[in-house]
Parts: C-alpha cells; sequence; structure tokens
C-alpha cells in the first residue's frame, strides 16, 4: 500500500521532531495528536505549545489532515528558529560580559594577607564551600542539560538532572515552575502512549 504521508511531510521542509499519537474509537473516529518541536529548541517558552489536535474519519484526514496543520507548524518552527537565535544572541552577551569582568579582575591587584609569627595558632582551617560562582556554572550547567532533554522529550531524565532547591533558595521558584513543567510533560507524554497502546 503506497502512502504520501511523508512525501506531504517532506514538502513542509521544517526541520524538527515530530511526535504523533493517534487514536481510533469504535465508530470510525480518529484523534490525531501531532507535537512539533524545533531542533534546537533551549528555550523553556517552547514547552509550553501543546500538541495539535486533529478529528475527522480516515477520509477525512487523508485528505485535509496536512492543510490543518501546516500554518501552525510553521509558526511553532518560526517559533524555534526566533527563541534559538536570540539564546545564541544571549549567551554571546554573557560570554562578552564575562571577559569584560575577568579583565577588571586581573587589572584590581588583591591585598596581601601577612599572618605575624604567633597568630597562626588562632587561624582555624575551615571546610572550603565552593564558590557562588561555581556554584552558579554548576547550576547552568545543569539547566542547560535539563532543557536539551526536555527538547529530546526525556522529561524523566530531565526531572533527574533538576537541581534542589535547598542547594538553591534563591531560584526556588524557577525551579518549582520547571518541576511542574515536567512532570506535566512526563505524565501527558504517558497518557499519550497509552492511548497508542490501546489503539
Amino acid at each position: 500500500m503506497k502512502t504520501n504521508f511523508f512525501e506531504n511531510m517532506a514538502t513542509m521542509q521544517i526541520p524538527g521532531k515530530w511526535i504523533i499519537t493517534v487514536h481510533t474509537d469504535p465508530q470510525g473516529q480518529f484523534t490525531v495528536s501531532t507535537l512539533f518541536v524545533g531542533i534546537s529548541s533551549g528555550d523553556k517558552a517552547g514547552s509550553a505549545i501543546p500538541p495539535l489536535l486533529t478529528k475527522g474519519t480516515a477520509q477525512e484526514l487523508d485528505e485535509g489532515y496536512f492543510e490543518v496543520i501546516e500554518n501552525p507548524i510553521q509558526q511553532t518552527a518560526a517559533f524555534y528558529t526566533s527563541a534559538e537565535t536570540y539564546l545564541k544572541g544571549l549567551e554571546k552577551a554573557r560570554l562578552a560580559s564575562k571577559m569584560e569582568q575577568d579583565k577588571k579582575n586581573k587589572n584590581t591587584s588583591k591585598p596581601k594577607v601577612s599572618i605575624e609569627e604567633g597568630e597562626k595558632d588562632d587561624i582555624e582551617v575551615g571546610e572550603l564551600q565552593p564558590s557562588k560562582e561555581d556554584k552558579r556554572k554548576v547550576y547552568l550547567q545543569a539547566m542547560i542539560k535539563i532543557n536539551e532533554l526536555n527538547a529530546s522529550c526525556k522529561y524523566e531524565e530531565a526531572l533527574a538532572e533538576l537541581p534542589s532547591a535547598t542547594d538553591y533558595p534563591e531560584k526556588e521558584a524557577e525551579l518549582k515552575t520547571k518541576l511542574v513543567d515536567l512532570t506535566r510533560k512526563r505524565d501527558q507524554m504517558a497518557q499519550a502512549l497509552t492511548l497508542f497502546n490501546e489503539a
């Protein structure tokens, strides 16, 4: 049996990931859930985009599925492209700013601290704590990895990488939002897979 489904998809010329779930009911009606994710979707705002739902008979979907989804999918792809361009510009600006800060810090001489004889016994060597900059770097690396896993629909793995709000109390609101979002998407994916397996 020949179908032109993939040819129609190819003519749209939109690179990305397609997650399509089809559910059929006893009356012969189809419900098709189509979720499009851009190739480089580091922007967490993209996670708010819901899947497109189309319903109809097999004949109706054969004739009109791509006409219905084409415009929304193109708009979604444009959003991801724009978001990726923005994020790259933001990262470039951040690195430029960091380079400037490093230059300033290098030019600022640190005062020399000397310890007089007899004062050495009064100094206690405490446990070394990571600096704020180190903690910030670890946090940013974790969030980048989480965004990559999110874009790949690996929500369970992304949840496992999520930093603890007790370690980053200043990021508690952001972490709670991310936790809720990833949990919701994980549950939606599980529900879609269940519907697909039942079909």
